[in-house]
């Protein structure tokens, strides 16, 4: 089986790093401190994308992007807040990453993922042969953090626990992903997946939305 994700010595110079940590570091706190939610996938304002793009930071993902054929990817952030009571129950909700229209219109197939912030080598698990067309699939609507509703694919069930065991051990596990200004990764995203988070600290994950298949990234693995 080839795996679906890349772990790749990765770092921002300093200047990336502390431009990044000034942009994203009130986002993290109004999260933490407003957001229902304990986790999602937070929307960049386009001034801030803005912003990014005119940034060193993003020369240097653009440089590193083209090493491996990529075309230019699209920012974007996931937050995790510290919870009151670290969760019991570490297991990630099973999803796929889709955008578009009505939030699902066409699948992520690869992202990379930067920690920026938080609990490093955090669990990341697949169910590789589950995909958008799948009757373990489901659309569940879901109110954003900027309070507008869209649709995501997720794991048919209700609640964490029946979830996964309707699907049964994941076929693929892997908690060394992530590591702060040393290694990143590239994690495939069109397939069911879920990110067994804890809680126990604030997480920030600086994520680049590819187009490209993760065919792409297969041939990089076999090297």
């Amino acid at each position: 089986m080839t795996k679906p994700y890349l772990t790749v010595p990765f770092a921002f110079s300093s200047e990336s790093w502390t431009f990044l940590q000034q942009q994203f570091d009130p986002l993290v706190l109004d999260y933490q401190q407003n957001a229902p939610q304990p986790s999602a996938l937070v929307s960049i304002r386009p001034e801030m994308v803005t912003a990014i793009k005119q940034s060193t930071a993003w020369q240097e993902v653009l440089k590193f992007s083209a090493q491996y054929g990529l075309s230019e990817p699209y920012p974007q952030l996931f937050i995790y807040k510290q919870l009151e009571s670290p969760r019991r129950l570490i297991l990630g909700n099973p999803h796929i990453d889709t955008t578009g229209q009505g939030g699902i219109e066409i699948d992520v197939p690869v992202r990379f993922n930067v920690l920026l912030n938080g609990d490093e080598n955090t669990e990341m698990v697949w169910w590789t042969s589950v995909n958008r067309h799948s009757p373990h699939i489901v659309e569940y609507m879901l109110t954003r953090p900027d309070g507008t509703r869209a649709g995501r694919l997720q794991a048919v069930g209700n609640g964490l626990k029946e979830q996964w065991d309707q699907l049964g051990e994941p076929d693929c596990r892997c908690a060394t992903l992530a590591k702060k200004q040393q290694y990143a990764s590239f994690v495939r995203t069109d397939v069911l997946h879920a990110l067994n988070w804890t809680g126990a600290a604030p997480r920030l994950v600086f994520s680049l939305r590819y187009t490209d298949p993760w065919s792409v990234m297969s041939a990089h693995q076999a090297q």
